[in-house]
């Protein structure tokens, strides 16, 4: 359904969290009771996807709220194809590139190439010094502070709530209920 209604901020949360689970439960496989190297190729890949995921899933749902606020917010019934695909590579630049870029910058702070822990698995090795803060730690709370400004969707769909349902009796895939359940989960 999501793909159907060009949602494309709901599936890249849905992609970044199944990357980061399976990555998780893998890791929880393979250092389960040791703390050995049997797989360093896979360490590397492992905390790439692990540093992704921290800004991949925030940027997802701002991504969801950027979505929602437009649709709160829309002044005319219809979207155009060509505003929907402009969306989508916004969506896919915020989702995907920037995390590409996130990860990207890691080696600047990163120690040494990774650590494991024990029961855990492979963990980035970011030290602790103020170029971390502005490399590593400040971008999930820059894209959620940005998302929850986007969150006052809230108050402008209370707004416009009659132009609203003209749009919802428009959109055979979207109604109200999926609407609200989207705000939610962002």
């Amino acid at each position: 359904w999501h793909l159907q209604a060009w949602n494309s901020g709901t599936c890249y949360f849905m992609i970044w969290s199944a990357l980061a689970c399976l990555n998780q439960f893998i890791n929880s496989v393979v250092w389960h009771g040791n703390a050995l190297n049997p797989a360093p190729v896979w360490c590397e890949i492992s905390i790439r996807i692990l540093m992704g995921a921290s800004v991949g899933i925030p940027a997802a749902s701002l991504c969801i709220n950027r979505r929602l606020y437009h649709i709160a917010s829309i002044q005319a019934v219809s979207v155009s194809r060509s505003e929907k695909r402009r969306d989508i590579l916004i969506d896919t630049l915020i989702c995907v590139v920037f995390p590409m870029i996130y990860m990207a910058l890691q080696y600047i702070v990163q120690g040494h190439r990774f650590d494991i822990l024990e029961d855990l698995g492979c963990q980035p090795a970011l030290y602790n010094t103020i170029v971390m803060y502005f490399v590593s730690s400040m971008w999930p709370l820059v894209i959620g502070t940005i998302s929850a400004v986007y969150f006052l969707s809230l108050r402008s769909f209370i707004r416009r709530r009659v132009q609203f349902n003209q749009f919802l009796a428009s959109n055979k895939s979207l109604t109200a209920g999926r609407y609200l359940r989207l705000m939610f989960l962002a």
